[in-house]
């Protein structure tokens, strides 16, 4: 199940759904994802108590239904220490509580706010039964803030039946299409991007590489994959005008693109070139791993959460400082070097293969799912003795 998101979180599908119509606190109607039922509750805009208490309730409600068998709730919620009194009464309902912990928490600088802050979130995360990270960044961040739950480090799946290079005359077909549906001329290279366009996720440092490096390579079109947030968030206002400003004064606009949400951002990875993250803050970026499936040499800027879950840097993706010069001179290292970007898109894609099958990370889940239920049981059952 899930909640509704805040204004400032809404995507253009999100703003045209029925959901805002429903009163807080009421189901809206249930929609399928990959074939699973889905359920969303209508929660208040303003991230307060009563938006809490809500979604919450929903969850308790959901996970105390009539089923067979054990219960198991997996959280990827934004955890708040709020969330504790929840979280104890879901075990003292006998359901199994697991929180992923996918995204490098933001951290009061402060002392005294970091104080309190690590106090609070150390008390909820140890609430849970086990907590999940995809970085092993992330884990020694948790330990050394005091959180001493089980944490499993199970890495991102990427699914390799979906997520590879074209290799048919169908995906070949499908890659002109769609490139000539985006409007982008026949010969050229294209830098794909993926991830909703806001500061964090560093689309203006692209643009503003992109501009210095079309002089020398002006066939070189930009991609990005995933919903605009700064044209519906009003606090992204002045970031989305500098982007629209970047774009205007490229002296090639056309050469940009933007998708919006699609469902089918393996096709758009296959009519790229080359794949490039410029985020400040991350887990495990699926984005990258998905590119290397997909055959794509991959160009990462350091972010706070940067781990081995990625492989190594210079040897499965190429590491560059999060400047829009260094960004430039690696693209066109890349674009220019058809060895360099060989090499990088062989490794990756060897590296996708053996190290993150989805297959072998969703029969860890399944397997911590199982024996977290068993203990949630047991402990249930000498509880009532």
């Amino acid at each position: 199940m899930t909640g509704t998101p805040q204004i400032q979180e809404r995507s253009e599908s999100d703003t045209n759904a029925k959901w805002y119509t429903a009163a807080p606190g009421e189901w809206v109607e249930s929609t399928l994802l990959d074939g699973a039922p889905l359920e969303r509750i209508r929660l208040p805009d303003k991230k307060n108590a009563a938006r809490t208490g809500i979604y919450y309730s929903g969850l308790l409600e959901v996970c105390q239904r009539a089923t067979e068998g054990p219960v198991v709730a997996q959280l990827l919620t934004n955890m708040r220490p709020q969330a504790l009194p929840w979280i104890e009464q879901l075990k003292a309902a006998g359901v199994a509580s697991l929180y992923s912990v996918s995204q490098f928490p933001t951290w009061q600088q402060k002392p005294l706010k970091r104080i309190f802050r690590t106090r609070g979130y150390r008390e909820v995360y140890n609430a849970f039964d086990a907590l999940v990270t995809n970085s092993e960044a992330i884990e020694r961040f948790l330990r050394d803030i005091g959180v001493t739950s089980r944490i499993e480090y199970i890495p991102n799946g990427v699914n390799l039946s979906r997520f590879h290079p074209p290799r048919s005359t169908q995906d070949i077909e499908a890659r002109t299409e769609l490139r000539a549906k985006l409007g982008i001329r026949e010969g050229h290279k294209v830098i794909v991007a993926v991830g909703a366009v806001m500061p964090r996720k560093g689309q203006d440092k692209i643009l503003a590489a992109w501009r210095r490096i079309l002089p020398q390579l002006p066939n070189t079109d930009l991609l990005f994959v995933g919903p605009r947030s700064d044209t519906h968030d009003p606090k992204l206002k002045e970031f989305g005008q500098q982007i629209d400003r970047l774009i205007a004064t490229s002296g090639a606009p056309e050469q940009v693109h933007f998708t919006g949400i699609v469902d089918d951002v393996d096709n758009y990875l296959r009519a790229a070139d080359l794949l490039i993250l410029a985020s400040g803050r991350e887990g495990t970026p699926n984005s990258v791993l998905e590119g290397m499936a997909t055959g794509l040499p991959c160009l990462v800027t350091p972010f706070l959460g940067l781990s081995e879950g990625i492989g190594r840097p210079e040897e499965h993706y190429r590491l560059v400082d999060r400047e829009e010069e260094a960004i430039a001179a690696a693209l066109t290292e890349i674009l220019q070097d058809a060895s360099r970007g060989q090499s990088l898109a062989e490794n990756g894609l060897r590296y996708a293969i053996e190290q993150v099958d989805q297959e072998n990370t969703l029969d860890r889940y399944a397997a911590l799912y199982d024996e977290l239920a068993a203990q949630r049981s047991s402990a249930s059952q000498r509880k009532r003795r």
